[in-house]
């Protein structure tokens, strides 16, 4: 196994870390985007349509 020093492990895990964090609010921010799309289709389906 390679020879990594403590001092690079703790950061890549913390790269990793930060990378799951980035990923997971992406996702929230989109599937909250995408919710408030379809509640706005429902309540005005003709306006949405138009533009």
């Amino acid at each position: 196994m390679l020879d990594v020093s403590k001092r690079a492990l703790e950061w890549l895990y913390s790269l990793i870390l930060l990378a799951i964090v980035v990923l997971s609010w992406g996702y929230v921010i989109y599937a909250t985007r995408l919710a408030a799309l379809w509640q706005l289709q429902k309540k005005f389906p003709s306006r949405l349509l138009e533009s």
